[in-house]
């Protein structure tokens, strides 16, 4: 008998915090506010931004790579956070 075979997910990549970005992507999960970086299954590299505020969850429409799909997830952190404390 065969073992059967590992599989993997994807991976976006990687793409390190600045100081700035840790702000705001914690000051986002304090507050309920959790965005995603998800797999697009129906493609085989694009990635979806998932916003979840107060149960609610909204897609981005677009679809991006896998490290714009990074930036755009600190984009929306970065967006929330100015909205909310200004």
């Amino acid at each position: 008998m065969t073992p059967p075979k590992k599989t993997r997910g994807r991976n976006p990549g990687f793409l390190p915090m600045s100081e700035e970005m840790m702000k705001h992507f914690g000051w986002c999960r304090e507050n309920g506010i959790y965005i995603a970086v998800i797999p697009d299954w129906k493609s085989s590299e694009e990635w979806i931004i998932e916003i979840t505020i107060k149960e609610k969850i909204t897609e981005d429409p677009n679809r991006y790579s896998g490290i714009e799909a990074l930036k755009k997830m600190y984009e929306y952190c970065k967006y929330y956070y100015n909205k909310y404390n200004d």
